[in-house]
């Protein structure tokens, strides 16, 4: 008898086990509106701020209106951006937004019709989201080398990334 009660024991302590260590089935899952709000708005901010306060004539970055804290806040928003556009690229399962942020006002677009597009065409969204960490590296690396006619360059073309994707997954109609 006490053979099996050690048995059934180590049974439940291998099955207890095994449970808690099968992955979490929502760990690849991307839920796109909170990685906008969370990590991709307040990166664009920071470099509308940059390049905004120091932009030139032409619309470029005018590297005497760059300082040290400029260039590393340019280089750290752009790194952020780019961190948030490989895990858009590589997420597995995306969502449009969560059940608790699945709401939005009257002007805003439905996640219905947000959730339709990325089914429709999930690969375009990451291939979408890959090409806006690339071309954030590469705003990355401008700023820390302290290239300001790449940088402003760089700066200048992240509405269009943004326009891009938001027209196809985010606007469309």
């Amino acid at each position: 008898m006490k053979i099996s009660t050690f048995a059934l024991i180590g049974a439940a302590v291998l099955a207890g086990s095994a449970a808690l260590a099968q992955p979490d089935e929502t760990a690849d899952v991307l839920y796109v509106r909170e990685a906008m709000q969370a990590h991709v708005n307040p990166a664009i901010v920071e470099i509308w701020d940059v390049g905004n306060n120091a932009m030139n004539e032409e619309g470029g970055i005018d590297p005497a209106l760059m300082d040290e804290a400029r260039w590393s806040a340019l280089a750290n928003a752009a790194g952020k951006l780019e961190q948030a556009g490989r895990k858009m690229a590589a997420a597995q399962t995306l969502r449009a937004a969560r059940e608790d942020n699945w709401a939005t006002d009257e002007f805003e677009v439905s996640m219905d019709q947000v959730q339709a597009a990325l089914n429709a065409d999930p690969e375009s969204f990451r291939r979408l989201a890959a090409d806006f960490a690339e071309h954030n590296a590469t705003l990355k690396a401008a700023a820390e080398t302290q290239d300001a006619a790449a940088a402003g360059t760089l700066v200048a073309q992240m509405d269009a990334e943004c326009a891009t994707c938001h027209a196809q997954y985010w606007y469309a109609e």
